[in-house]
């Protein structure tokens, strides 16, 4: 008997134990995190910030060849993102529809975020033109999906890699840091433990990227109201 309880009672402390590791791997970076991305990631932008392109023209430009290549992936239900917004920009017409401008940031940081992971799946850029019917500029106009005119700064990110960004799970906590390496200060992302229902989770120290509330399917990076270019872009031989 007393050897049976002993038994019982080592299960129930490996059953404890296996379900503390499990909780926290949902927060915390984990092994199983980054093995799903697609390719060994920096933690601080050095090379991936190596000769990144200097306009919003060149950025398009390039994210239609990652977009071409199966790298840059645009989420179904905001598909005209493509032909509305990137296509414009990178043949020089966007002057045609300035209401469907994206800021030369957003642009650069999506190529970067590819280069560092090796892809990566977008739910939103700007909603004036490419939006789902439910999210949009008439329902929360004051979005940074939808502002400043003519240059609207933010993007959802769903993937990264094959890994699942939602805002309160590991793979979010391996890219946010690696962003704040080089977004301006003042730059926001849709991370808020225990607000809209995503519970509890550990969240990474951040230095230029304040927090704020959203909901847990994406996560939502913006520049706010900084100007600032991105830091630490280098050019090759110089």
């Amino acid at each position: 008997m007393r050897r049976l309880r002993r038994t019982s009672l080592r299960a129930a402390f490996a059953l404890i134990a296996v379900l503390v590791v499990a909780g926290f791997s949902a927060a915390a970076p984990a092994p199983s995190a980054r093995a799903a991305l697609a390719q060994p990631a920096e933690s601080t932008c050095v090379e991936t910030c190596v000769d990144v392109p200097a306009t919003a023209q060149a950025a398009a430009q390039k994210l239609l060849e990652d977009y071409s290549q199966g790298t840059l992936i645009i989420e179904w239900a905001e598909r005209a993102i493509i032909p509305n917004e990137l296509q414009p920009i990178a043949n020089g017409t966007i002057g045609q529809t300035p209401q469907c401008n994206i800021d030369k940031r957003t642009l650069q940081t999506l190529v970067i975020i590819i280069r560092n992971y090796g892809s990566v799946q977008v739910s939103d850029l700007n909603r004036h033109c490419a939006n789902d019917g439910v999210a949009t500029c008439a329902s929360n106009p004051t979005s940074r999906h939808c502002t400043p005119p003519g240059a609207p700064n933010a993007m959802d990110i769903t993937y990264i890699g094959s890994a699942r960004t939602r805002g309160n799970d590991g793979p979010t906590n391996i890219l946010l840091p690696f962003l704040d390496s080089f977004l301006p200060a003042g730059s926001r992302a849709g991370q808020a433990s225990g607000a809209d229902g995503c519970g509890a989770y550990w969240m990474p120290p951040l230095r230029n990227i304040s927090r704020f509330a959203d909901y847990c399917t994406h996560i939502h990076i913006d520049f706010g109201s900084s100007t600032g270019e991105l830091r630490g872009l280098t050019r090759s031989g110089g």
